[in-house]
């Protein structure tokens, strides 16, 4: 919690935009009482919804990437001016505790952040468990930085100004990745953004036992059920490439951190946060008050969302100016 006085209240405005989205007939599905396909279609549909009229850009363009172990997809969102540079990129990495979630996942919040940021930034349609489970995702993801890299001038990237973020499991996954790109000797990425990080399986945690009950959407319950989909294996939830908050944290890029105060994983981000302080790092974080895990895609909604995508825009262009 960021104040023991404070009690877990959603704001009004959260609590606006859940009733709009009720209203609509749409919402995040429950993993424990939904079969697996239809969380997937319920999940799009409430993100198709979220997007609403999608915000304008440059162009739009998708690159196959059938050079990777498993192909994915990537989708570049260029924004109005900068045509003729070389731009810099942040490619976000979507939630959906590895399980759900494609590329239309957070399309408003990738589409705002190109045109606010007059950055270029990207989308990939990684695999989902438990079709694909641990390192597929990572691999891919690995892959596709490299690849940014290799292809950057025709692409009209700056490949010394690539970033890496994600939500949820799309922070695990660039926590990851920037881990195994440091191990490489390889720094491509200049920043990483980490919001309301899925980074541990720990289920006692001060966030978990105070907020785990589910009252606010994500549940401890429902969190453990992500995870068996990611490791068929119970023990390998401890191991630093599946839990990154467990790995080394030193020699990292700067790293943005932005958390959810009622959210049962906010400890993840709190304890990366002194981790990396541990370390020698001096990473930027912020705690919305008020607001759910998942919030950030309410940017049409709920100012608080709002808010995260402008901090978040004007920590990129400090770190990839």
């Amino acid at each position: 919690m960021t104040d023991a006085s404070r009690t877990p209240t959603l704001s009004p405005d959260v609590q606006a935009a859940q009733a709009q989205a009720r209203q609509a007939g749409v919402g995040t599905p429950n993993v424990l009482t939904t079969p697996l396909d239809q969380v997937r279609a319920q999940a799009r549909a409430f993100q198709l919804w979220l997007t609403g009229e999608p915000p304008a850009v440059a162009r739009v363009v998708e690159h196959r990437l059938d050079h990777l172990p498993v192909p994915a997809t990537l989708r570049l969102y260029y924004p109005q001016d900068g045509a003729g540079q070389a731009l810099p990129l942040y490619l976000h990495l979507h939630g959906g505790g590895f399980a759900h979630g494609d590329l239309d996942t957070l399309d408003r919040w990738k589409r705002e952040i190109a045109a606010e940021a007059g950055i270029v930034t990207a989308g990939l349609s990684y695999a989902l468990s438990p079709e694909a489970r641990y390192p597929v995702a990572i691999e891919q993801v690995l892959g596709t930085v490299h690849w940014l890299h290799a292809h950057a001038a025709e692409l009209g990237l700056d490949p010394g100004r690539l970033s890496l973020g994600g939500e949820s499991a799309g922070a695990n996954l660039t926590l990851a990745t920037a881990q195994r790109l440091r191990d490489a000797e390889t720094p491509l990425l200049r920043a990483i953004a980490l919001i309301y990080g899925m980074l541990s399986a720990r289920r006692d945690t001060p966030a978990q036992q105070a907020l785990g009950d589910g009252r606010f959407g994500l549940s401890t319950d429902k969190l453990d059920w992500f995870w068996r989909q990611y490791v068929a294996d119970e023990a390998l939830q401890d191991d630093p490439g599946v839990a990154p908050l467990f790995g080394g944290l030193h020699d990292l890029p700067p790293a943005i951190l932005q958390a959810a105060e009622l959210d049962p994983l906010l400890d993840d981000t709190r304890d990366v946060a002194q981790a990396l302080r541990d370390a020698g790092a001096s990473p930027w974080l912020k705690i919305y008050e008020g607001v759910p895990h998942s919030f950030i895609g309410m940017t049409r909604l709920a100012p608080q969302a709002a808010e995260a995508r402008s901090d978040l825009v004007r920590e990129l262009r400090s770190r990839l100016a």
